[in-house]
């Protein structure tokens, strides 16, 4: 009996033991898993400007007993309250649980690991942030696809334009962004960004990024500018651009527009999209007035280039008239011709249905009132007869 009451009292004691220690355990993984400590930033920093302060913080939720750190391009291990000159204590302090510096002005030598070492709870914890100074890529490039239709020095119309834009060995990466004219392209036109890497002589990691979009142009296009912008921490503000000024080509397009203008008698005017600059001449009562000469009272003026393939063509008409006339415009460049029939014919209030095609102001009361009546002839001449 006096036997097994002593194993007893000795299991219970053994038990007692292993309960304390279960405690103890328990109670060291709580607090360790309660201590947490970070860097601010977290692990890397690009630094965008050597005058700027570059501030490196280790931060516990703890208090600090002691902290001390390296700092790249300094010959020692400091502790955090006896920085040398061009160093900085930063933070709210060990007792918060900061230990922090700000180097002043960053020199090349700055670059590399910094370091620091704090001691909470008797244990001493190393935590790291690389600072790096950022190398500039090279200037942006505009690379346009094999297949491209060109006229001349332009681009056919209707052809899906492909364009690859690069920005090449950049640390880090460049952001690209594209733009016609100054809006945003859809990002529906733009294929994935693709990157490389390489090693340059220092020992750096360069990347270059490209990508290509998919744009699909017209005449309306004309005139207008593709732009892809690189946008990079070593520039600050600014970015280096890449663009191409759409040169588009085509033949004289329908539905120009067409108003009276200030005149004693009468202006035609056409406003003609073609590109390149079309030669034009008029038909009046089977007369033909060629672009810069007159036949009686109509005088044709040349077209006036009014910029992205807008040409104004004017017929001046020197008399009043109240009868019925039908002008005929023709233009022509190398890609096609177009011919436009305009209807002058006297005002009546009830022609309502004039309204929606029709700019009119009367002129000298000649009552005057012009009406494109015409369609689109394609790569022929032809005189077109219908009349509204």
């Amino acid at each position: 009996m006096i036997m097994l009451s002593h194993w007893k009292v000795c299991w219970l004691s053994r038990g007692a033991t292993v309960s304390s220690l279960l405690v103890a355990l328990f109670a060291s993984l709580v607090y360790s898993q309660e201590l947490a400590i970070e860097t601010i930033p977290a692990s890397l920093i690009y630094v965008r400007s050597r005058t700027d302060d570059v501030k490196l913080l280790c931060r516990s939720n703890k208090p600090v007993e002691s902290c001390s750190v390296k700092v790249p391009g300094y010959p020692k291990v400091y502790d955090v309250t006896k920085l040398p000159d061009g160093l900085g204590e930063y933070g709210m302090g060990l007792q918060n649980g900061d230990c922090g510096v700000i180097i002043g002005r960053l020199l090349t030598s700055n670059e590399g690991k910094f370091e620091c070492n704090l001691t909470v709870g008797g244990e001493v914890f190393r935590q790291t942030i690389d600072v790096v100074l950022p190398i500039a890529p090279e200037p942006t490039e505009l690379q346009l696809g094999e297949k491209t239709v060109r006229i001349g020095d332009g681009f056919a119309q209707n052809q899906t334009l492909k364009l690859k834009c690069i920005s090449e060995d950049g640390l880090p990466v460049a952001s690209l962004s594209w733009m016609l004219d100054d809006q945003p392209l859809d990002s529906s036109l733009l294929g994935p960004l693709k990157t490389r890497e390489k090693v340059n002589q220092k020992g750096k990691k360069l990347t270059t990024v490209e990508q290509e979009l998919n744009y699909f142009i017209t005449p309306e296009d004309n005139g207008k500018k593709i732009v892809c912008k690189a946008d990079h921490l070593a520039f600050g503000k600014g970015y280096f651009r890449a663009s191409l000024v759409l040169d588009i080509m085509f033949p004289p397009q329908r539905l120009p527009t067409i108003y009276v203008g200030e005149s004693s008698y009468g202006m035609v005017n056409v406003t003609i999209k073609a590109n390149p600059k079309p030669k034009t001449h008029w038909k009046v009562n089977g007369v033909t007035i060629e672009e810069g000469h007159s036949s009686g009272p109509y005088q044709a003026y040349v077209p006036r280039d009014m910029d992205n393939g807008n040409y104004l063509v004017r017929l001046r008409i020197n008399e009043h008239t109240k009868q019925t006339e039908i002008y005929e415009l023709e233009a022509t460049n190398d890609l096609g011709t177009q011919t436009y029939v305009i209807k002058a014919t006297e005002y009546r209030e009830s022609d309502n249905e004039l309204e929606s095609r029709i700019d009119q102001q009367d002129e000298g009361g000649s009552g005057a009132r012009f009406w494109l009546i015409s369609l689109w002839t394609f790569f022929t001449s032809v005189i077109v007869t219908c009349l509204l």
